[in-house]
């Protein structure tokens, strides 16, 4: 393998999105008064993995994300309150929460040492930019590529069309490391880039895509 640049995926792979959002909208339901249920992040995560997953088949805008998210989370708690009201707040606070995976700082400041990282997101742009850079991460990054403003999602090949205008190497050069088998693995498997499955939760699925499984972020070191 002869690596010549790092992509690396941000929500759950260097950024605890589940913590940040969580801690987000925790807030938030205090903010508004609204009691909280035992099963409030369970519902979101489900409902919001639903939701991103049709945003990269191209079922789904962002906007539409906006309109839709909380709504439907409402009804589904049964909870009477203007979900686009909710969202709002929630996108202004996690807008400003970062919690790293443990060891990204490490593993960043390792990769960086070697190779030129890159990272590459389905998010949005300027709330990437400030989490990453809350973080302590953003240092290490040489470049940003997030679906807002590239204007395509992972996996789709148009989303690394863009990535590859500015990264000079070839993408079997390159390793794409992430926490989704569908944006991050199959989409760089499509596109002809080496893949890295990060799998902290030690899924077992029958036929893994990814070139490279890892378990730890540290474990890395191990392959690259």
């Amino acid at each position: 393998m002869n690596v010549k640049a790092i992509l690396v995926d941000i929500d759950n792979t260097l950024l605890d999105f589940n913590a940040s959002a969580k801690k987000a909208m925790s807030d938030a339901y205090a903010e508004f008064g609204i009691p909280r249920p035992a099963d409030f992040f369970e519902t979101f995560k489900r409902i919001n993995d639903e939701l991103w997953l049709k945003i990269e088949a191209g079922e789904l805008t962002r906007a539409g994300l906006h309109e839709v998210r909380w709504k439907l989370i409402f009804d589904e708690l049964k909870i009477d309150f203007d979900g686009r009201k909710f969202e709002k707040k929630f996108l202004s606070n996690l807008f400003d929460c970062a919690v790293p995976v443990e060891g990204a700082a490490e593993i960043m400041r390792y990769l960086s040492a070697k190779y030129p990282v890159y990272t590459a997101s389905n998010a949005f742009y300027e709330q990437q930019l400030n989490r990453l850079a809350i973080s302590g991460l953003a240092p290490f990054i040489k470049e940003n590529f997030v679906s807002e403003k590239i204007g395509h999602s992972k996996p789709s090949a148009r989303f690394f069309d863009e990535c590859f205008k500015s990264i000079p190497y070839a993408p079997k050069d390159t390793v794409m490391i992430g926490d989704s088998l569908s944006a991050d693995i199959e989409g760089g498997k499509n596109y002809g880039l080496v893949t890295c499955w990060y799998n902290p939760a030690g899924m077992r699925i029958a036929a893994p895509k990814a070139d490279y499984i890892i378990y730890k972020l540290s474990d890395l070191k191990n392959i690259l």
